[in-house]
């Protein structure tokens, strides 16, 4: 199992330089090649929700399928199921944190691998790019192209945070 190890004295994106060896991201991170920054949430026999391994935001996730599919209409009734459970309580997690006052959920077809990135809507992203979908993927490029040492800290310690609370709660569905 191949675990990230964050370099401490190179500030470089070490998670994003990782993900980047893989064919398949998705496929890495469901068969435990690629370990996330800070782990994973929630892993069942379907999906695995961590953090996004190559963009440094905090509260920034990923529900991976563990199957090779790319769309939400290949999966079973099954696997939809839980990952609307999963989503609604890594967003109360999320919310409940304060890491966000809203999300933005992403599910595209054209990547080589089903997953669904709950994006965490910031007060910087407003105010620098805008809100809405047409401004996820500079709000990435940025966070990518800042990335820090501390960045990714914050995702790590942000993750022991969201993973907490989303154990803690007792949500009726």
């Amino acid at each position: 199992m191949g675990t990230v190890i964050m370099e401490k004295e190179n500030t470089q994106q070490i998670y994003s330089v990782e993900a980047d060896s893989y064919d398949c991201i998705g496929c890495a991170i469901a068969k435990g090649e690629l370990t996330p920054p800070g782990g994973s949430i929630y892993e069942s026999r379907n999906i695995v929700l961590a953090a996004d391994p190559e963009v440094p935001i905090p509260g920034f996730l990923i529900i991976t399928g563990r199957r090779h599919v790319n769309s939400f209409s290949m999966l079973y009734k099954e696997e939809w199921m839980e990952i609307g459970e999963v989503i609604s309580k890594a967003e109360r997690a999320i919310k409940n944190l304060g890491l966000a006052q809203e999300i933005t959920l992403v599910q595209e077809e054209r990547s080589k691998h089903f997953h669904i990135w709950i994006f965490p809507t910031k007060d910087w992203m407003i105010e620098k790019f805008g809100r809405g979908v047409s401004c996820l993927r500079d709000i990435s490029r940025y966070a990518m192209e800042n990335a820090t040492g501390s960045a990714w800290e914050e995702v790590e310690e942000a993750v022991r945070e969201i993973r907490a609370e989303f154990y803690k709660g007792n949500y009726e569905y």
